[in-house]
This record gives structure tokens, sequence and C-alpha cells, in this order.
């Protein structure tokens, strides 16, 4: 009995010690309690085809501004004149019709607002139906002044009107409120009404007006009665709507809604106001178009121009009643 108690207690001491071994190595080996963190060596890189190939890739795109990228808009602005503006319209809806990076917007506002603005370049391009001034021209020497159609102002009136021609003299007393009765005018009467005379003009930002008023007025200011409208359009549309009117417009705004009066020049022939009698130099209230540019103009600008300069250009200045200078 006693020899088995000792065993037993020979293994109990052994399993004792068996057990404290093991939880010292434990403690040795635990990272949780280490005060200084581990340092991780850095991940080596694999030269592959593929690894290589997106290297390259990132790097040429981080190089690459975003604003090269393809399909980007290149914009050019415009404002000048309304005479001059259904063509350059036309011309610019058919341009980015087939150049899809083009936005070219294009507004009114008349020759003088086109003039400062491309003069002050803030504006790529303006529009005149007047030519520069030579003081507009001093103050911008870099101007480059293109004619891109030949136009005639045609005197009109309503419909009702019964006038088959007028004078140059006639136009100019009528403006200058010498003249306030269509009565007062050969052949000239408007039924159902008092035959009072509406002037209307156009304003004094206006190419057609500084022309009228130089060529026709000779240089004389208006009556103080006539009716400033900011477009041909509006005097077109105001003579239409009232049956004592007369106004002046370019050619290229002459509709059945009004009547372009013939003009007795000279005494000798009577001109009607057309592209015809404008294209052979016969009618006498004839000026040119121009678009303007504040130094030679480049890229999308140039391209531009050249377009309307070129036949598909010029096409669209005979179909908006203009007369083409290829002509």
């Amino acid at each position: 009995m006693k020899s088995k108690r000792s065993s037993y207690v020979f293994v109990t001491v052994c399993l004792a010690a068996l057990l404290l071994v093991s939880l010292l190595a434990a403690g040795c080996t635990d990272t949780s309690k280490s005060t200084t963190p581990a340092t991780t060596a850095p991940a080596t890189a694999v030269n592959t085809p593929a690894a290589t190939a997106a290297a390259t890739a990132a790097s040429t795109a981080a190089a690459t501004p975003a604003a090269t990228s393809s399909g980007q808009k290149q914009t050019i602005t415009i404002s000048g004149s309304t005479t001059v503006l259904p063509i350059v319209q036309k011309a610019a809806d058919q341009y980015m019709a087939t150049h899809s990076n083009a936005d070219i917007q294009v507004s009114g506002g008349g020759s003088g607002v086109g003039i400062q603005a491309i003069g002050a370049k803030t504006v790529d391009i303006g529009m005149s139906s007047r030519e520069v001034t030579s003081a507009e021209k001093t103050k911008y020497p870099d101007f480059d002044i293109i004619t891109v159609a030949h136009d005639g102002i045609a005197v009109i009136v309503n419909p009702q009107n019964e006038i088959q021609y007028i004078t140059p003299d006639q136009v100019k007393n009528i403006y200058l409120g010498k003249v306030t009765k269509w009565t007062e005018i050969s052949g000239a009467n408007v039924p159902n009404t008092n035959n009072a005379i509406v002037l209307v003009g156009r304003d004094s930002a206006s190419g057609t007006r500084s022309y009228f008023d130089e060529s026709v007025l000779l240089k004389a200011t208006p009556s103080s009665k006539m009716l400033e409208k900011n477009s041909n359009g509006a005097v077109t549309q105001t003579i239409a709507q009232t049956p004592g009117a007369i106004g002046y417009v370019s050619i290229g705004y002459v509709s059945s809604d009004v009547k372009a009066v013939p003009i007795w020049y000279n005494a000798d022939k009577i001109i009607t106001p057309s592209a015809a009698t404008v294209k052979d130099k016969s009618y006498p209230l004839s000026r040119d178009l121009y678009i303007i540019t504040n130094g030679q103009p480049s890229g999308l600008t140039k391209d531009f121009i050249d377009y309307i300069l070129s036949a598909d250009g010029q096409k669209i200045v005979a179909d908006e009643g203009y007369v083409p200078i290829t002509a």
C-alpha cells in the first residue's frame, strides 16, 4: 500500500511540473503583451506584363489634363447688327450640324453694340451693317474687317398705301417732319384713314440707322416723332400693323406683309429695291455687310469665317435675300 501511494504522489508532482512549464512557455510567446509595434516588410512588386501596362496607363492619365478629352465643345460668341444676324445665325446652325465640337452663340443688339463688343474683346466676332469709322479704327487698330455680303435699304409702307414710287428728297422731308400727310406725296393715299404719316425708324445703335441718316437725311436729325425700333424685324412688324406707317429695312427683311416702295432716282429711273438691283449697282441705297475680329482670327473663329465665305456660306447669303460677294 505504501509503494502505491508513493507512486501516485510522484505522478501528481510530475503533472503539476508539466503544467507549470506550459504556462511559462505561453507567457513568453504572447505578442499581445508587446509594447513595440511589429515592423511589416514591404511587399515586393511583381513585374508582370499586365502590371506594367496598368502602371503606364495610370501614369499617362495622370499627366493628361481632363480638359483635353475628346468631344469637348469649343465656344465662340458673336453679336451686333440685326441685318447681318440672319446670315450668321443660319451659317452657325449649318456649321454646328456638321461640327459637333462647335458651340456658336449669336445675338443682335445693333452694329454699334457689335463694334464695341469686339473692340473690348468680350465677343469673338462683331457684326456690322455700316462701315467702321476712322475714330473706331484708331481706337481699335487691330480690327480685321471682312465683307460677307452686299445689301440695300428698302423704304417700306403698309400694303394699303397706294403709293407707287417715292423720291429720296420726299423720304428726307418725311423723316425731318416737313411732310406729315400722305396726300402731300403724289399718288400716295391710305384709304379709310386721315393719311397721317407714322414715322418708324431704328435706334441709335443701328448700322442701318447710321447709313440712312448719312445717305438719305444727309446727316440731319430725324423728327422726334419717329418711333425707334431695335431691329429690322420690329420695324417690319410695325409697318405691317400700321396703315399710315413708313419705315426702312434691309432688303433681306422685305416680305409680303409690307410694300417696298421703288425709288425715283435723279428724276430719271424708278428702281425697285431688290437683290438684282443691288447686284447690278443700279439701286442707290446700297451698302456692304461686315464681320469683324480683333486681330487675325484663328482656330474655330477662323474656320467659321472661312465657312461663311465659302460657296455654302454664300449660298446662305443669297437664300436670306442678300447679295453674295462672289456674285
